[in-house]
């Protein structure tokens, strides 16, 4: 029996590493290495019937979230898709540690996406782990995301929305953030068309990098993953050629980057599709100002210019019902009767603009908003 072990990484697949993998496949425990150029940290295990590809993790599993074993996933997924045989396929992952470390919540997400998109573990009784399943909808998955965003407030490499057409994916594409996006659009693919809805994927180029990469991009294209979602280059924010100011991908993404997930800045509301992004200064005033292209184009992007807000929150907002003072403070249109000032009031528990996201930007823009729906500027 003939294994292919790639060259980059032979030296870490040991022997015995190899037939314990073949031992949890119940395949006879001698084989063929065979070292091979490519790209994958995978051993490939041909028989006459089929043929196996197998993930294996690295070997300490503190040596990062993504590098154990996430970014090595859309890879060999890809080989796996492309490799021209006849014979069946399987995918496994095989795990080089399954101490304490390979439990902790990041990589622990990591085996539930991997069931999601019916990938098993061979050796996953070693991990002592209650039973790991899939994610069965979009919510399940991001709640279980923002739950471990509590222990690393800073992950925040690629991000995924919940609106009104679907779900949008802002993939990072520089180095292992790429790996990453490409893992989560996958998974996302697999669980929109399970509730029959639309996934967009949106390129978030930074260091240069010009798209996903081909190999990512064979791997999205089977799964469906459109990448016709646009595209936003973080290293240059003033692309003359794209200075629409309806082009709104950039802004969410900059209110993720800002605020973090969709969550109503007024009420907490936290069901996604009711969430909007919100600007203070309106897009319509922007596109009919006497601003160049590229300054339309800062507006209606900048994450200063605006909340996520609940939809009753951003009509209150956007006609005037309710604003912001200079110093952050709510402010209450003051022709509102009593029942309905009680009513803002009852929906209302953030009364004030955080002082760290209370920019000189922010200032600025309710300055103009302010003037339009006749409220002063304290």
């Amino acid at each position: 029996m003939t294994v292919k072990i790639k060259k980059r990484y032979a030296h870490e697949l040991a022997d015995d590493v190899v037939c314990d993998i073949l031992r949890l496949l119940g395949l006879p425990e001698y084989f063929q290495r065979q070292t091979v150029v490519g790209n994958g940290r995978d051993v490939i295990i041909e028989t006459d019937e089929e043929v196996v590809f197998v993930i294996v993790s690295r070997a300490d599993a503190s040596d990062g979230r993504n590098a154990f074993l996430a970014q090595y996933i859309p890879t060999v997924l890809s080989e796996c898709i492309t490799y021209n045989t006849q014979k069946r396929k399987l995918l496994f992952i095989y795990l080089l540690d399954t101490s304490d470390a390979a439990k902790v919540p990041f990589i622990a997400d990591t085996y539930r996406i991997a069931k999601t998109l019916g990938i098993e573990i061979l050796n996953k009784r070693q991990l002592n782990m209650p039973e790991i399943k899939p994610y069965s909808s979009f919510r399940e998955w991001r709640r279980a995301r923002v739950e471990r965003q509590h222990y690393n407030p800073a992950n925040n490499s690629s991000y995924a929305i919940e609106d009104e057409y679907g779900y949008t994916v802002f993939g990072k594409l520089y180095g292992a953030n790429g790996k990453e996006a490409a893992l989560m659009a996958c998974l996302l693919s697999r669980i929109a068309k399970r509730e029959n809805k639309q996934l967009f994927f949106v390129q978030v180029k930074e260091h240069g990098t010009e798209s996903v990469s081909a190999t990512d991009r064979r791997l999205l294209e089977y799964y469906g993953v459109g990448l016709d979602g646009g595209e936003i280059v973080l290293d240059d924010r003033q692309h003359a050629d794209r200075s629409t100011c309806r082009k709104q991908d950039e802004f969410k993404f900059n209110l993720l980057e800002k605020f973090g997930s969709k969550k109503c800045y007024l009420c907490g509301c936290e069901i996604e599709s009711a969430i909007i992004a919100s600007h203070i200064h309106r897009i319509t005033d922007i596109d009919h100002s006497p601003l160049t292209e590229q300054e339309k184009r800062r507006q209606a992007v900048d994450a200063d210019n605006g909340f996520w807000l609940c939809a009753n929150h951003d009509k209150f907002f956007e006609n005037g019902v309710i604003t912001f003072g200079l110093s952050g403070g709510l402010l209450l249109d003051g022709s509102l009767t009593d029942v309905q000032r009680e009513y803002v009031d009852s929906i209302t528990q953030n009364r004030q603009i955080l002082p760290h996201h209370l920019t000189e930007g922010v200032r600025f823009y309710l300055r103009l908003h302010n003037e339009r729906v006749g409220f002063g500027n304290d």
